[in-house]
């Protein structure tokens, strides 16, 4: 207890949290963070800031002013390292991103996403560079952690989303094609596998000081770091307990797709199969929830029976919606862990979804899970009427399943007694 205790006073673990100043988050990765952070008790933490979405908004294309990004860090009461701040909020850190070997140097480190979702078209010309200097391309945070710092604990909440074997894309190219609707689209999608090989390669080349944390084996698998030193933590996010008060067995004639717009996340192909659902009677209506309106989701907006709902920022509208579903129709490519497929099974509506390795792990033991082969739509509308035609049954396995997330103070306690076993083994 003695040797724990002194660890943590003489190593403040340094943070990297990318979009934690967002006002609304995008996805599952910031709103596990802030959870983690707001409960950790015995862990001492400072925040790294890194060139991530905020950054962009606040020196590109400036929708954020410094302010806004002040009020969020007193509001959540967040321990920020105030040299990077600076350089941050002056809009100076993407050329000096140097300044992290000093502040990382000989420091334990945690990732909270490993990864960063700032696009490749905004430093072109620095990423080429690092791909022929072979560093981590555009992740300048990894590279100086890698090289300084005396431990790297990584989270898979970014990498490893989308398949990084190309095989997967030569194999799958006509099909992925149709998913995508664009050839641009495929190729900013192969330029991010690309990108990310580089991050996997860092981090094997790196592996002696290196320690992952990932929701499921799938998922490590998923990324090719199966081969490092890793821990599972699972359940590693908590579901809202009133998410309970919506449960229900009785459906409307209607689907969701509950995920961000995107075309990875299977926006597009979501819709194609609604309207192939549609044209058999299956399904009226299609409601899309989460994130803006963009230029995939305005084109519908004229259609009366597909409805964007957009972000709602109030959880018991989204619980109310999603309780009613006849189901939630997601054909994702690019998951670690699906958060909405948890709550879609806490309201009791069914998830159709195409296989995913770090999915498979633990939602293809539920009933109310059906997973289909990849692009394979004909399969996918008899899952819809199989779900339509047979009675919503709770097994114990997702009763289990769900019973599991609902407490976030006992999921955060076992992730940071993880974290404090793999701070006190530091040689």
């Amino acid at each position: 207890m003695y040797t724990i205790s002194y660890l943590i006073v003489t190593n403040i673990l340094k943070i990297r949290a990318p979009n934690i100043f967002m006002k609304d988050y995008v996805g599952g990765a910031e709103y596990v963070t802030l959870n983690w952070l707001k409960r950790f008790k015995k862990i001492e933490y400072e925040i790294v800031p890194d060139i991530d979405l905020v950054y962009l908004d606040l020196c590109m294309n400036k929708k954020v002013k410094k302010d806004n990004i002040l009020e969020i860090i007193d509001k959540l009461k967040l321990h920020v390292d105030n040299v990077v701040l600076d350089y941050y909020l002056d809009c100076k850190l993407h050329n000096n991103t140097d300044i992290f070997k000093k502040i990382l140097d000989n420091e334990i480190i945690l990732d909270m996403k490993i990864g960063t979702n700032v696009n490749i078209s905004q430093f072109f010309n620095k990423h080429i560079l690092e791909f022929i200097k072979d560093r981590p391309v555009g992740y300048d945070f990894l590279y100086y952690s890698l090289k300084y710092s005396k431990k790297y604990i990584g989270i898979l909440q970014h990498l490893g989303d989308i398949p990084l074997s190309l095989k997967f894309y030569i194999y799958h190219f006509k099909e992925l094609l149709n998913y995508l609707e664009s050839l641009a689209e495929l190729m900013y999608l192969l330029a991010s596998v690309i990108r990310e090989k580089t991050w996997v390669q860092a981090l094997i080349h790196n592996k002696d000081k290196v320690h992952l944390l990932t929701p499921s084996r799938g998922a490590i698998k998923k990324a090719g770091l199966d081969k490092l030193d890793y821990t599972v933590i699972f359940p590693y996010v908590g579901l809202d307990s009133t998410i309970l008060n919506y449960s229900c067995k009785n459906k409307d004639n209607y689907a969701v797709f509950f995920a961000r717009p995107y075309r990875t996340k299977g926006i597009l192909e979501a819709v194609k199969i609604f309207k192939l659902a549609r044209k058999k009677g299956y399904l009226q209506r299609l409601y899309i929830i989460g994130g803006n309106i963009n230029d995939i989701t305005s084109k519908y907006n004229n259609e009366s029976d597909i409805v964007n709902l957009g972000r709602i920022k109030d959880k018991n509208e989204v619980y109310k919606i999603l309780s009613k579903a006849q189901m939630n129709i997601y054909p994702s490519i690019s998951d670690a862990f699906g958060i909405t497929i948890l709550e879609s099974l806490a309201v009791y509506t069914p998830v159709i979804m195409y296989y995913n390795e770090a999915n498979y792990e633990y939602f293809s033991k539920s009933k109310l899970i059906k997973i289909v082969k990849l692009f394979n739509k004909n399969e996918f509308l008899n899952k819809i009427n199989e779900i339509i035609n047979n009675n919503i049954e709770i097994d114990e396995y997702t009763y289990n399943l769900i019973l599991s997330h609902l407490d976030w103070n006992k999921i955060v306690n076992n992730i940071e007694e993880h974290l404090l076993n793999i701070i006190n083994d530091i040689k």
